[in-house]
């Protein structure tokens, strides 16, 4: 079985290929659930692969297609739990975001159960998703 800090770390570098949704799939759970902090059309909890995937969509389109997470440090040990710090870049409309993210990682059976993403500064988030 695959630690948590490994799958979490191929999550990471599978979010930068050109098709990261198909590189994505086989690391989460049928029955993942995303949970998006934050005040704006793109924050929420997403259920199943259909719902996060809509969602990544959304945020590629929002960006778009610029939205890029560059992960710092994924810290994880041999229990099901990984903590990744990154910044996430995007730009829309003339604005530039830049932020420092950390996602919380559930991992069970080699594939990410469950997620849940904040930002350091949630207004500058909600401001740039709005």
């Amino acid at each position: 079985m695959a630690g948590s800090l490994s799958v979490v770390m191929r999550f990471y570098g599978a979010f930068e290929t050109e098709d990261h949704e198909a590189a994505i799939r086989p690391l989460l759970s049928p029955q993942v659930v995303w949970h998006v902090a934050g005040e704006n059309p793109l924050a929420g909890t997403f259920r199943g692969h259909a719902q996060v995937f809509a969602a990544m969509r959304r945020y590629a389109e929002r960006s778009q297609g610029t939205l890029r997470l560059s992960a710092q440090e994924i810290l994880g040990g041999p229990g099901v739990h990984a903590v990744a710090i990154h910044t996430a870049t995007a730009n829309r409309n003339g604005h530039s975001y830049s932020a420092h993210e950390i996602d919380v990682f559930h991992v069970e059976n080699g594939v990410i159960s469950e997620m849940w993403s904040f930002s350091e500064d949630q207004s500058a988030t909600d401001a740039m998703w709005a």
